[in-house]
């Protein structure tokens, strides 16, 4: 193959100072390597694999849920406000006002259950952690289990489920604890716990493990000092309410 001497070097279009001589399998375009991206085919330009991508469909899984690739955001996202959370409380509040603006403060026979003016304390409970050893283990466990249930569940489905146990979280410390201050991820990451391991039974896969490992730190709740078993208990009972009920709406949409 002979190569006329008087014709323009091929250039990357996204890069027109670039000669290359590397063309993109599926648009057959000059592509420099900055923009080559290795597949199976052999080199694509970027360009075409982000139009793959954008028309590619959905993958659904055993489960029926149409699954998240990529980076698991929502869990990031969380971890980025509990971290953000707890400098503003730290840095700025000050811990102590820090935990009596944001905290669940249950008194016995309250039967209003938190929800007047403060009903927010709900939510923000959640995201209070009263060291660092205490949001860092926190934290470990939500990314342990949030980058694996992400990407099964999808984004919103795993929001939802977060959300859901955290409120059942703070039900749990409303209607079982007597005093105290009561804060931290723990009680929604249970809740992802036991999401987890009805996604496990689900599929008939071996769960006995992971039921092990939550019910010991269940009971260990019960017998340290400064745990919430209350908040443990009530996020892990509704997260695994939620994630029948979801697995019950993808059957019924299946049918």
């Amino acid at each position: 193959m002979t190569q006329d001497p008087g014709a323009a070097a091929p250039t990357c279009p996204r890069h027109p100072d670039r000669v290359s001589y590397v063309r993109c399998q599926r648009c057959g375009r000059p592509t420099c390597p900055e923009c080559q991206r290795p597949a199976a085919v052999g080199i694509l330009c970027v360009d075409c694999v982000r139009e793959a991508k954008a028309n590619a469909r959905p993958t659904v899984n055993r489960l029926g849920f149409t699954m998240a690739h990529g980076t698991p955001y929502v869990t990031l996202g969380l971890i980025i406000a509990n971290v953000a959370a707890f400098a503003y409380g730290y840095l700025l509040l000050g811990q102590q006002r820090w935990w009596a603006y944001w905290a669940l403060l249950p008194a016995a026979g309250d039967s209003t259950m938190g929800v007047g003016d403060e009903w927010y304390r709900w939510i923000t409970a959640g995201f209070v952690h009263f060291s660092i050893w205490h949001i860092g283990m926190n934290m470990l466990v939500l990314w342990q289990f949030g980058s694996q249930l992400e990407p099964i569940l999808g984004r919103w489905r795993f929001g939802l489920l977060y959300g859901a146990s955290l409120i059942g979280s703070s039900a749990g410390v409303e209607l079982l604890a007597q005093g105290g201050i009561h804060g931290g991820a723990s009680g929604a990451i249970f809740g992802l716990i036991a999401g987890y391991a009805v996604v496990l039974l689900k599929l008939r896969l071996d769960y006995r493990s992971l039921v092990t490992t939550a019910g010991l730190w269940l009971v260990l709740g019960f017998v340290i000092p400064g745990i919430s078993w209350q908040g443990h208990l009530g996020g892990a009972v509704v997260g695994a309410l939620t994630m029948l009920a979801m697995l019950k709406w993808v059957d019924r949409r299946k049918a």
